[in-house]
């Protein structure tokens, strides 16, 4: 549900011919909730926990089924956000020359009242796991399930298997889940943020030809200062906010030339812009400090059970914090921390042909500095990474990695005589992930584009082509800060690669074709009044990254002790789950395309009435345009006691009911890309 309300008020006066002042405040309140359904009648034969809802249960993700309440879900808004917003503004003109100058001042005060998560996650790999969980509680209960007498379910393992005679293993007391996660705190939390602008701008038109401009815009994003009640000594950078400083933009831009001459128009820009914080990640930042008085984020592994306990029993919620040997994580903003700047440029040549047409071609530059991403820096480098081996399953050889073993980095909990937990990897060992944000990450965008139109004589043509090109160092896009988004902290160079948003190739035509024709009696009844239009559009595939899913990774020592990752992915991080060794976003979804075509005939029914008859089609030829397709490449499966190695199984989809990596999951499921559909209509004008 979302309510939303403004109202906006403007005085302007001339205070002299030349001098116009402009005055304009506004207020706007947006409430935004999300509440779950009520669940199903076994959905309810789970919910055993104090907060009276089921825990969202996400089963093999590709493959499987996701039941209980979602974890963006639940009672209050989020957000509850005030907006004001005052502006003044003066132009001031005097022969060739326009001035601008004014300033800006935006107060967003946001209001929150439901903490995500706060019914907690499970995440299976497989179905079977969920099976027997499901079955374990409907045996034993909450409090049997870890009794380490009855041995009814998962093992260290994480699931049933065969030694090389074949006897049978895996029975343990431990939950089958892979791991579990949920958020604790107090449910009301508010923040405000200012935001600060001044700018003026000149426009010089010293000749008929020749247009000059100048800009200056400086901008100031002021956070709020850390909540004294939840400032955490042990991790100093949480209990400050940055200090964003002044961002000053300047703007320039020259066009030459007129559209009545033989010459070409040339027009050349330039300015710098810059990003903003988004009040969520700056909420999450303040709130999520590792302090037992803010919001308290868990990641639980079942083998953290094996140590006086912590990791909760399947589908038991945390209500209070647990006990000692699971820890919160944090959220932190690096040193130094500034918001996004970007740098944009256009020339451009525009050229009127015979025959009513017009040519323009342009090329453009987009260098995008400081952008954000995170990085989980709980990591004790004395013994991470060390490296894990794969044995590589391929049914085919159809994947990329042609080598039946790989050996990576590996970042998990390490057994050591020096730790009170016997086991050692990360650098707070009071904390798990520490998520700290950097503006670190840049991207380049470069392009060349083609427009064409025409008017006249009651055809419109319009058609654009585009080259573009653009990459990055995989900035962060979310605005929630959810754990860290490389895959390895050691090495920043594997980051760069291809855009998410690179489009190679687009192209765009809309035409409007109005025959002028003024027949009369029935001919003209026929003949007059018609109206085709039509627009076709084409774009080159997206790029994707291939990526693993499944369980945690885990080895065993010689002594049977298990090695498990930190976090999911290969190299058990919990970062970007991409693999190992392959550039991102090596392939590429299939080229999308679509034609929409309008007809329409009109009637003139005398005295200033007309009827306008429609006939549309969306999509024309109903084209098949991929939305969604199987990125995962590879699936995980862990280690076992007896020296088995940890698998690397490439999805070939020869098994039952496995999707090939590649292969379309979904399409035309956007609103944007639908399926063919065709509508009628009338209008009546008066």
């Amino acid at each position: 549900g979302v309510n939303e309300g403004w109202f906006m008020g403007r005085w302007q006066a001339f205070l002299t011919p030349n001098l116009l002042v402009v005055s304009q405040g506004s207020v706007a309140r947006h409430v935004q909730s999300a509440l779950p359904q009520t669940p199903s009648g076994y959905e309810q034969t789970l919910s055993v926990n104090a907060w009276g809802q089921l825990p969202q249960i996400v089963v093999d993700s590709r493959y499987g089924f996701m039941i209980g309440n979602p974890a963006r879900f639940g009672s209050g808004s989020y957000p509850d956000e005030h907006l004001y917003q005052a502006r003044e503004q003066v132009s001031w003109a005097r022969a060739a020359l326009l001035v601008n100058a004014g300033v800006e001042l935006t107060h967003n005060k946001d209001a929150t009242s439901r903490l995500r998560n706060q019914t907690g996650t499970y995440y299976y790999s497989s179905v079977e796991n969920f099976a027997s969980d499901a079955l374990a509680f409907a045996a034993f209960g909450l409090n049997g399930q870890l009794n380490p007498m009855d041995q009814h379910n998962c093992d260290q393992t994480g699931k049933v298997w065969r030694d090389s005679t074949a006897t049978l293993h895996g029975l343990g007391y431990l939950p089958c889940y892979s791991y579990y996660s949920q958020t604790m705190g107090p449910a009301n939390w508010w923040l405000g943020t200012n935001d600060w602008a001044a700018y003026t701008t000149s426009q010089l038109q010293p000749t008929k030809r020749l247009v000059l401009s100048l800009a200056m815009r400086w901008e100031r994003q002021q956070l709020p200062p850390a909540l004294t009640s939840l400032k955490n000594p042990d991790l100093p950078l949480t209990q400050t906010l940055p200090n964003l400083g002044n961002n000053w933009g300047p703007r320039a831009s020259l066009a030459w030339g007129s559209s009545e001459s033989r010459w070409p128009v040339l027009r050349f820009g330039y300015g710098m812009y810059f990003g903003r914080t988004q009040n969520a990640v700056v909420e999450t930042a303040l709130t999520q400090t590792g302090s037992l008085n803010g919001d308290l984020n868990f990641f639980m592994r079942p083998t953290d059970n094996l140590n006086a306990g912590g990791a909760p029993p399947f589908p038991y919620v945390l209500s209070g914090e647990p006990a000692s040997v699971v820890k919160p994580g944090a959220v932190e903003f690096a040193p130094g921390f500034r918001n996004g700047e970007i740098h944009q440029a256009e020339a451009a040549v525009e050229e009127s042909l015979p025959g009513h047409m017009h040519l323009e071609v342009a090329a453009l530059a987009s260098l995008a500095r400081r952008l954000p991403i995170t990085i989980d820096t709980n990591i004790d480098p004395a013994v991470n990474p060390k490296t894990i081996t794969y044995a590589v399953v391929d049914g085919n050889g159809s994947g990329p990695i042609k080598t039946p073993q790989l050996t990576v980095p590996f970042y998990a909990s390490w057994p050591s005589a020096h730790s009170s937990t016997g086991f050692a990897g990360r650098l707070y060992p009071n904390y798990q992930q520490v998520t700290e944000l950097f503006s670190r990450a840049n991207s380049t965008y470069e392009a060349a584009t083609l427009r064409l139109s025409r008017n006249g004589r009651g055809l419109t043509v319009r058609a654009r082509y585009t080259y573009a090109h653009a990459m990055d160092w995989n900035p962060n896009e979310s605005a929630q800060v959810t754990g860290s988004s490389v895959l390895d902290p050691t090495d920043f160079r594997r980051e760069y690669g291809t855009s998410n948003l690179d489009i190679r190739h687009s192209v765009s035509t809309a035409l409007i074709w109005e025959p002028k024709w003024k027949l009369s009696n029935r001919v003209g009844l026929l003949a007059n009044g018609w109206m085709v239009s039509g627009i076709g559009q084409f774009h080159s595939g997206l790029p994707y990254t291939m990526r693993v899913s499944g369980s945690l990774a885990r080895e065993f020592n010689t002594s049977g002790a298990a090695i498990v990752a930190l976090g999911t992915g290969m190299n058990g991080y919990g970062g970007d789950s991409r693999i190992y060794g392959m550039s991102r976003n090596t392939y590429r979804y299939p080229s999308t395309w679509k034609a929409d075509l309008r007809l329409g005939k009109s009637f003139n029914l005398g005295h200033m009435r007309q009827l306008e008859l429609l006939a549309e089609s969306f999509n024309l030829f109903n084209h098949q345009n991929v939305t969604e397709l199987e990125t995962v490449g590879y699936s995980i499966e862990s280690g076992s006691l007896n020296g088995a190695l940890p698998r690397l199984s490439f999805l070939t989809g020869l098994k039952t009911g496995q999707t090939e990596f590649g292969k379309p999951l979904n399409i035309n499921a956007t609103n944007f890309y639908r399926e063919r559909q065709i509508q009628f209509g009338a209008r009546i004008r008066f």
